[in-house]
């Protein structure tokens, strides 16, 4: 009888990435509910961290209102806003995200300082990076700008894969999501994508620069921010081996399951040294400090002295 062959764990873990995000929140509550995540180990790594990806973020975003094909769907609604209001971008920001924090603390769910600190960072640097960018041309080609675009949302997703792995605090669309899941009782996916359908509607309805762009942000944000996070994660891998720790970033306290699954997969696979001592004998054969160890207590035992005292 033949088996199907089994999936590799990369290789599930992406399918269930990819299967719902579609917005770079829902990207992101994908990556954190597929596995463990990594986090950094000093907490100034993890505020640079914080602030960089937010960086990233605000300028791929600004690139995807420039090229004029249109951004991803929370993008749409603070684009109305902004038409309708009149407000600075940055501003405008300010106050989406303020509001969606606002009321998931009415619902329950207290903000991390990460969910502060990011939409600060986010709305100043849309700000300078949007009038910078409009000293220039978008590509006149379409072909082009669909390139720029979707290179945009890939460094996007580097930008998300830092907020994860800086562990400060969910984003505002995850933890309003997670806030409206726990007073539903409905799921929190199916929750979300009510939330960032209704809108991406209503930012339609009030104007919003929706476009062709928006479907391919919807398209790629999900392999894209998979992508970043592993790649933000690797580099933290490398520089210093850190336990995968809760989801939410508390690493006092991790996941028993998932600590040890990942002290399975770094541990060695060199057996010990052992040495035999010869039955009679007191003190065994001489042998090197590092690998001579007693049989019976395990601790490490000093070579047989070359000189006899008499």
């Amino acid at each position: 009888m033949t088996t199907a062959p089994e999936s590799s764990p990369r290789a599930s873990w992406l399918g269930r990435v990819r299967a719902g995000a579609w917005s770079r929140a829902g990207a992101i509550a994908q990556v954190i509910a597929a596995g463990p995540t990594r986090r950094a180990t000093s907490y100034a790594a993890r505020v640079a961290l914080l602030a960089g990806g937010s960086v990233v973020i605000a300028v791929a975003v600004s690139v995807t209102l420039w090229t004029g094909l249109g951004p991803g769907p929370l993008d749409v609604f603070i684009g109305a806003v902004r038409a309708r209001s009149g407000l600075p971008l940055g501003v405008t920001v300010w106050l989406t995200v303020g509001s969606m924090v606002a009321v998931a603390h009415l619902l329950g769910r207290r903000a991390g300082p990460g969910t502060v600190l990011s939409p600060f960072v986010i709305g100043a640097v849309m700000e300078i990076a949007v009038r910078g960018l409009s000293a220039y041309e978008p590509p006149s080609a379409v072909l082009s700008a669909i390139g720029v675009h979707l290179g945009a949302v890939v460094v996007l997703g580097f930008g998300a894969g830092a907020l994860i792995v800086s562990g400060l605090g969910a984003g505002s669309g995850e933890l309003l999501a997670a806030a409206a899941s726990d007073r539903s009782g409905r799921d929190e996916p199916h929750v979300r994508i009510a939330i960032e359908s209704g809108l991406l509607v209503l930012g339609v309805a009030l104007g919003g620069p929706v476009g062709v762009g928006t479907v391919l942000v919807a398209l790629t944000i999900g392999p894209a921010v998979a992508f970043g996070y592993r790649c933000v994660s690797s580099l933290v891998a490398g520089r210093a081996g850190v336990p995968p720790g809760r989801p939410n970033g508390d690493r006092t306290r991790p996941n028993r399951g998932r600590l040890l699954r990942w002290q399975a997969m770094n541990r060695t696979s060199a057996a010990p040294t052992t040495v035999t001592i010869p039955t009679g004998t007191t003190s065994g054969p001489p042998c090197e400090p590092s690998t001579c160890f007693h049989r019976s207590s395990g601790r490490r035992r000093r070579p047989a002295e070359s000189t006899t005292r008499l």
